[in-house]
């Protein structure tokens, strides 16, 4: 009987240490899961916003020159890269329809190539006027091999109560397909308010400031919600450099990507469960 009793406490013991470590599996597991999702989905929405920027000032560049630059690293650079060499720029006046065509490929400043069609139907006067609209479609358009679809309303506001020129975007069903057929989808509406470079002829010292909110899925089966907070943009930075985005996801937990201290670099730190992580945007 003893050694009967012995045996079911062996078989016992080992029956706990087997869920143990079966349990201690399953939660090193779902960390990681957590963690990888926790950069993933930041990284995907860092990286839509910067296509947007991107879409965004080659549609006002083109709108007020007839013409499209890239990114400068120093005002005095800024007639250095034109991507003029290997886009074209067409306005059809009569109807109001302006067309950047930028053919099979056309590689700009940072390395960035695009190539297909950003088509902008205006109306209302010029960019920088008060009342004028423009409505942004694109037609095979990629950047980087990345698809981008949907389309985009631009609403010139004038000026706000700041003294700052601002606008109203509306993002629908946007889409954005990576050359691994991953995907991102998104509607949103937000403020773009001009903070600084108003009424000289560069780009370069460009300063906007952002805030909405949107909705969007992705091809990994997740929905989320997000509210843009004082995001800024500065022309002569490819990264955001200052703002917060809060990201809700369905079934997940909250949260916060914090784009720094207006230091130009590729870092942004995201707050999960009052856990902080650093990440690397994507370009």
């Amino acid at each position: 009987m003893k050694i009967f009793r012995s045996q079911i406490n062996y078989a016992i013991a080992a029956l706990l240490i087997s869920t143990s470590l079966t349990f201690m599996s399953c939660q090193k597991e779902k960390t990681s899961s957590d963690i990888t999702d926790y950069q993933t989905s930041p990284q995907d929405i860092g990286q839509m916003e910067s296509i947007f920027t991107d879409v965004d000032n080659l549609v006002a560049e083109a709108s007020v020159n007839g013409s499209v630059n890239g990114r400068f690293s120093n005002p005095q650079d800024a007639n250095s890269f034109i991507l003029n060499a290997c886009a074209t720029v067409t306005n059809d006046s009569i109807n109001g329809v302006l067309t950047i065509d930028f053919g099979t490929g056309c590689t700009g400043p940072h390395g960035r190539t695009r190539s297909g069609i950003i088509q902008i139907n205006y109306s209302g006067g010029h960019y920088f006027d008060p009342g004028a609209t423009r409505t942004v479609t694109f037609v095979n358009y990629y950047i980087d091999g990345r698809h981008v679809e949907g389309s985009r309303s631009i609403v010139n506001n004038g000026f706000n109560t700041a003294g700052n020129m601002n606008w109203t975007i509306t993002a629908t069903n946007m889409l954005i397909t990576n050359p691994n057929g991953s995907w991102q989808a998104w509607n949103d509406q937000r403020n773009r308010e001009m903070t600084a470079g108003l009424g000289d002829s560069l780009w370069v010292n460009d300063v906007y400031l952002i805030n909405g909110s949107g909705s969007g899925a992705n091809s990994r089966g997740h929905s989320s919600t997000s509210v843009l907070t004082n995001l800024v943009r500065d022309n002569s930075c490819h990264w955001i450099i200052n703002g917060t985005i809060e990201n809700t996801p369905s079934s997940r937990p909250v949260r916060l990507i914090d784009f720094g201290n207006g230091t130009c670099d590729d870092l942004a730190s995201v707050t999960v469960n009052g856990n902080t992580y650093t990440i690397h945007l994507r370009p």
